[in-house]
Parts: C-alpha cells; sequence; structure tokens
C-alpha cells in the first residue's frame, strides 16, 4: 500500500498560496503604468530635476524663436566683414594675415575643385598652401554669428546694419547681407557708390555716406610700409614710398630718405630750405611673377622704375582663391559627406609647390582673372604715424581723384586743420545735401603739434573728407562734404596722368611736411567699398556695358585686357571703357528693404537674385505664397528675421595647440 504525502491532493488541484503585501496593493492600484511612474518620479525626489530641465528647454526655445538665434555664415558674400567656408593665410613674404574663400569646395556632394593657394592684398605674392605637412591650410568653418531677433521688434532697420532675412527665392533659406535702401526710396548704384532719392522724387539722389565707424569697419586694405618682404629689399626693388617733387622723373636725391627692413619702413627728412615742401607719394605696384622668381633666385630688381604705377582697384583677396581640380591633389575626389575624411595625395602632387606643377589648370577666382580688380577705386584712406621736429611748420595729407587733389593742411604751431580741394589751380566748394556751398576752404582744431609723435588719418570716400588724429575725429567748422558729379562729368570721370609733371592718380596718396625734420615711420592705405552696378549676374558681376564698349573700341575687349590698360597710365585718358560704366536703379515701396553683401563682385544680393534662385519646387498649395517675393529686388519686412550682432565664434586654430580659440576675430559687428 502506497502511502500518500500529506501536501498531496487527490483532485489535483494546485495548493493556493496566500497574497504578500505587495501584492495585494498592487493588485487594488487602478493607476495607469504613465501614472505609476510619474509618481515614482516625485516619490523618489526627481521631480525638480526633470521640471528644471523642462522650464531650461522650453526657455532657450523661447529665446531662439523671439530674442536672439546662432547662425553660420556658410559662403563669403559678406567677406571680409564675415566669413564662409575659407582659408587663413600668413604671407610668405610680408606676414600680412588674409583670407581666401573657400565655399567652392563645398557646393556638391564632391570636392571637384580643391583651392591651393591665394594672392596676399600687399605684396601679392602667391601663397601656395602645404595641405600635407600644415594643419592650418585646412578649409575652415564660417564665423558663427548672434543674431538679436528681437531689434526689429523695438526700433525700425537702419541703414548699414548687417541684417539676416529669409531669402525671397527661397523662404526655408536664411541670408545675410547689409541694409542699403530703405522703404520708399529709390536707390541707384553709379562708380561704385550708392545714391538715394524719395520715390516720388528720383532726381532728387544724394550720395549715400557711411558714419565713420562704419567706414572703418568696412574698408578694405591696400598696402601696409610695416609689413614689408625682406626678399624683395634684399633684391633691391623699389620702395613704394617715394620722395617726390613735381616736374621731376625720378626720386630727389635730397628729400626723403626711406629706409626699409623687416620692421617696416621709415621716411626721414631734413630741409635746408624751410619755406620748401617735401614730398613722399605712393606708387601702385607689385612684383611680376618673373620678378618674384628673379628675386628668389637672388637676382637684382633695382632696375624696376622707382615712379612705375597702375590704378588702384576693387581687387579682394577673399576672391581670389585659386583652384585646381581635385584629381591634381587627391587619388580620388573627396566626399563633403558629413563625416568623410579626405583621400591619399596624388603622389604626382606636391604639397606647397608652385602653381606651374598643376600644367595649366589653376584658376584665379570664379572666373579665372581674379589676380586683380576690375574697377578703378579712387575712394581711398591713408594713414600715419609721424614724428614732427619742433621747427616743422606744416603737415600736408592729400589724396587724389579723377585728377582732382583733396588736401588737409595741418599748422603744426598751432594744430589747426585746413580741408580744400583743387583742380590746377582752381579752389572747388564743398557743398551740403541742402545744396549750401563754401568758397573758402574749412577748418578745425586738431591735436597734431611740432615737436610730438602723433597718427594721422585721412579719408576721401562717399564725396566726404575726413580727418582723425591719435584715432579722435576732428570737427570743421564747416561742411566736409561735396557732390563729385559737380567736379566731373559723366565723361570726365576718368584718372589722370600728366607723363614727366605729376603722376595724379598714379600716385593718389601724398605725405609732405614743411620748415623742418621729420620722420613717417609709417603709412597705411585702405580703400573704401566699391558697389558693382549691376542688375543680372549670368555672365558675372562688373560695371561695363560690354556691347556699348565694342562699339566705341570697334573691337572686342576682354576683362583682362581692361585690367591691362590699368597698369599702363599714358593709355588712361583714351580708354573708352569709363564711359561704359553703367548705373542701375531699383525701386522701393513701403516696407521694403534693399540689401547688399560686403563681397560686392560675388555677392548674389537684391542687385542681381530677382528670379534667378529659386529653391526646390514645393508642393502646389505652398508655392505661390513661399515664391510670392521670388522676382523681387527687395527683401519684404514680413521676411526680415533680425539683426547681427556679434562673431561668437570663429574657426578655432589646428596648430600649435587643437582647438586654440581664435582671439583676433572674436568681435562685434559693424
Amino acid at each position: 500500500m502506497t502511502r500518500k504525502s500529506k501536501n498531496s491532493n487527490d483532485t489535483g488541484k494546485a495548493a493556493k498560496k496566500t497574497p504578500s503585501r505587495a501584492e495585494s496593493a498592487a493588485s487594488s492600484d487602478d493607476r495607469t503604468p504613465e501614472q505609476r511612474f510619474g509618481d515614482s518620479i516625485r516619490t523618489s525626489a526627481q521631480r525638480e530635476t526633470v521640471e528644471a530641465f523642462v522650464v531650461a528647454f522650453v526657455l532657450a526655445l523661447l529665446f531662439r524663436a523671439f530674442v536672439a538665434e546662432a547662425f553660420v555664415i556658410p559662403t563669403g558674400s559678406m567677406a571680409p566683414t564675415l566669413m564662409g567656408a575659407h582659408k587663413d593665410i600668413d604671407c610668405q613674404q610680408c606676414d600680412h594675415r588674409f583670407q581666401i574663400g573657400a565655399s567652392k569646395e563645398r557646393r556638391g556632394p564632391y570636392q571637384d575643385d580643391t583651392v591651393v593657394a591665394g594672392i596676399c592684398p600687399n605684396c601679392r605674392y602667391v601663397n601656395n598652401l602645404d595641405l600635407a605637412e600644415n594643419s592650418n591650410a585646412t578649409t575652415f568653418n564660417g564665423d558663427r554669428i548672434l543674431v538679436s531677433k528681437f531689434a526689429y521688434t523695438l526700433s525700425e532697420p537702419e541703414r548699414w546694419d548687417v541684417i539676416v532675412f529669409k531669402f525671397p527665392g527661397n523662404p526655408k533659406q536664411n541670408y545675410i547681407k547689409r541694409l542699403v535702401g530703405l522703404p520708399n526710396e529709390t536707390i541707384s548704384v553709379f562708380h561704385g557708390d550708392v545714391y538715394a532719392a524719395p520715390t516720388d522724387q528720383p532726381a532728387s539722389d544724394v550720395i549715400l555716406r557711411k558714419p565713420a565707424d562704419k567706414l572703418l569697419a568696412m574698408r578694405h586694405h591696400v598696402y601696409d610700409t610695416d609689413q614689408q618682404s625682406d626678399l624683395l629689399i634684399k633684391s633691391g626693388y623699389p620702395s613704394r614710398i617715394q620722395p617726390w617733387r613735381e616736374n621731376t622723373s625720378a626720386p630727389p636725391e635730397d628729400s626723403w630718405a626711406i629706409d626699409r627692413s623687416q620692421d617696416g619702413l621709415v621716411a626721414s627728412v631734413e630741409p635746408k630750405d624751410e619755406t620748401e615742401t617735401h614730398w613722399l607719394r605712393y606708387f601702385h605696384r607689385w612684383p611680376t611673377d618673373i620678378q618674384w622668381n628673379t628675386a628668389a633666385t637672388g637676382g637684382p630688381l633695382n632696375m624696376v622704375a622707382p615712379y612705375s604705377s597702375r590704378l588702384i582697384t576693387d581687387f579682394y583677396a577673399y576672391d581670389c582663391y585659386i583652384t585646381v581640380p581635385s584629381r591634381d591633389v587627391y587619388e580620388t575626389t573627396p566626399s563633403n559627406a558629413r563625416w568623410a575624411g579626405k583621400p591619399p595625395l596624388n603622389p604626382d602632387y606636391k604639397s606647397g609647390g608652385p602653381l606651374a606643377q598643376f600644367r595649366g589648370d589653376a584658376r584665379f577666382g570664379e572666373r579665372g582673372f581674379a589676380d586683380d580688380g576690375l574697377h578703378w577705386v579712387g575712394d581711398l584712406i591713408v594713414e600715419s604715424e609721424v614724428t614732427a621736429s619742433s621747427q616743422c611748420k606744416e603737415l600736408t595729407m592729400e589724396l587724389i581723384e579723377a585728377g582732382i587733389q583733396y588736401q588737409c593742411r595741418i599748422d603744426l604751431t598751432n594744430g589747426n586743420a585746413k580741408l580744400a580741394i583743387l583742380d590746377g589751380g582752381q579752389s572747388l566748394q564743398f557743398s551740403t545735401a541742402e545744396g549750401m556751398q563754401q568758397t573758402a576752404s574749412v577748418q578745425g582744431a586738431s591735436g597734431a603739434r611740432a615737436g610730438e609723435t602723433f597718427s594721422v588719418r585721412f579719408s576721401n570716400c562717399d564725396d566726404q573728407l575726413l580727418l582723425w588724429v591719435d584715432d579722435a575725429l576732428v570737427e570743421f567748422d564747416g561742411p566736409t562734404t561735396f557732390d563729385a558729379r559737380a567736379f566731373r562729368g559723366d565723361g570726365e570721370a576718368y584718372p589722370r596722368y600728366r607723363a614727366g609733371v605729376h603722376p595724379m592718380d598714379a600716385a593718389p596718396v601724398g605725405i609732405a611736411v614743411r620748415g623742418g625734420a621729420a620722420t613717417v615711420n609709417r603709412v597705411k592705405i585702405d580703400r573704401d567699398k566699391y558697389y558693382v552696378a549691376t542688375d543680372n549676374s549670368s555672365f558675372g558681376i562688373f560695371d561695363y556695358d560690354m556691347n556699348e564698349l565694342y562699339q566705341l573700341a570697334q573691337q572686342n575687349i576682354s576683362f583682362r585686357q581692361i585690367q591691362d590698360v590699368m597698369a599702363r597710365p599714358e593709355l588712361w585718358e583714351q580708354f573708352p571703357v569709363w564711359q561704359t560704366r553703367r548705373e542701375v536703379t531699383f525701386r522701393l515701396e513701403e516696407n521694403q528693404f534693399f540689401p547688399m553683401g560686403d563681397n560686392s563682385p560675388e555677392s548674389l544680393d537684391a542687385r542681381c537674385w530677382a528670379g534667378t534662385k529659386l529653391g526646390a519646387r514645393l508642393p502646389d498649395r505652398f508655392r505661390d505664397q513661399a515664391y510670392a517675393f521670388a522676382d523681387a529686388s527687395y527683401v519684404p519686412r514680413d521676411l526680415l528675421v533680425g539683426k547681427a550682432l556679434m562673431v561668437f565664434w570663429p574657426h578655432p586654430w589646428n596648430s600649435p595647440v587643437p582647438f586654440t580659440p581664435n582671439f583676433d576675430r572674436f568681435r562685434f559687428i559693424r
């Protein structure tokens, strides 16, 4: 007989288990899983942390939507104010730092072209990039900027503001430009300047003048004597700054003495005749490629004529990115995918080597001729550091445009400064926008004195003369503005040159002293922005009516030929190109704004974007509204996003320490 276990059950049912206290509570809990999760957060003291993160996230979204937002500059249309994808270069000859555009490398899914060199705007040396060994020769991302979205809620947009807006041809895309034209104005671009008139009175246009701080922020580098090439000094290449006397063809030996070194240029004079005025003049030239090679091999360059010169143009170092097909640099074409690395270098590529290795593939800028500008620029700024002896009586600063001499004479015995405009022996008049004229020169008190060292800056830009002494803007007792169109009509506004008598526009910057010894420790020359007059970018951005030029010259004139003539002063007055410079006009109504890029030769802005850059096709229900302004040469108020405030994160340096901040370019945007 088999004995049963005392725990067995004849009916086969499982033994009943008594539920625990926790299980009893769970079985009676009718909350959802989400409610139980929320309760667990509260009871575990995590509620405050989660709420803090949520509030911070909401505040960040609100801040981004209504107060300020960060943007990255993708292209170079605002260079040099703001950088798109670019390369930073320290000139191998004169140590001048400059940037060149590299956005072309990133225009498609693959890097079809590679930037391999750039031209220094100071000495015009071609700097070949060492892409293999120099980590700072890489392509850097554009500037990161902070944009105030609240600025135009409290106040109206102001002329010369740097603004962010939705591009009318594709409202999903943000653009950044400088605001030039305001509502209810007719805007005209002519000879590099911008004019405005009330829309109902287009004939009453006046030139738009930049405030002094904007002028200095928007200027372009031409030359700085503090940045000298030791190679050129050793080869005997003549200085661009030369002593000069009227009716001479060579520098006088009894005037200024020029001393150059890698530390800069020093000019000194000790006059024997206290009544004679001793002049220094700037002659705009630089070595050719052949001359650079001669100097590099130890050959002499002292045969170059010291008074040889050419016109100052709208050359943009940023736009003279020298590119070659990527196959000349890499074994395979690099991908522009986000995390894609660079392929191995082409074994035939000599990193940092001369452009000759590319067998004619090298291209200068977008259209191949960016190694010099295409338009003459007469609006200039000169600044210098002067040490005047106690016997020195007078300092003169002079800027020449179209043969007209714009002068500032400072009496060093009392600091009194006088401005005058001279055309030969005739004095021309200053005038205000209201038409008030003054025949006598205007005067103002400056801090320049004999027996002291001081800095002086003199500008002729936007039909206005300005003077700074030790960075303080001098106030005058009358208008320092004028209308250059009254001095030189359309057919007369061209550069002048008088061989053997006066170089005029071939040496447009002059500095002179009278009465005693003086030393000039530095001369720095800048130019104003030149706005190209165009309303169509299909064949490039330039001023000239090429059909009219063909009719006047009775032959085809290429852009390269125009540049060549600018280097030959004896041809300037007969060259018909000056008569073919266009004037373009744009009419603005209520709530319409006209922006232009600081990089005028390559900025597709309100001058020429109408109907040319539509975004990807949208669904029919969105298309009409989205493209409502695609054919307009303006930005409607509704598409304004905000005002650019500051560059808060320019690219960092890769060496000598990776991610070193680029402190020189942290700045407020002006």
